[in-house]
């Protein structure tokens, strides 16, 4: 039964998907609507103490990974890239 009332509660049935698409649409719209100089509006923004339920916060190492891959993409649009010049061995 818990696990029904989770699946309800997390939109299985329908009630994050709603969310998510309508706090998308509206997020997109307020974007367009803005002022040139003000700060574009995040999906946290919209989305309120929901966002944090629905894309959980990352750990402190799912971080740091984000942040190296971002920097590996990043650095490898670069002409010449070569990978291997930053691997690491462990010995």
């Amino acid at each position: 039964m818990a696990q029904i009332q989770t699946m309800y509660a997390d939109g299985m049935i329908g009630n994050a998907g709603l969310l998510n698409q309508l706090a998308g649409l509206t997020n997109g719209i307020f974007n367009y609507i803005r002022p040139a100089n003000s700060a574009p509006y995040k999906l946290a923004n919209i989305m309120g103490l929901a966002y944090d339920y629905i894309y959980p916060p990352l750990s402190p190492e799912q971080q740091k990974d984000a942040v190296n891959n971002s920097l590996l993409a990043f650095m490898s649009q670069a002409p010449g890239f070569d990978k291997t010049r930053f691997e690491v061995s462990n010995g």
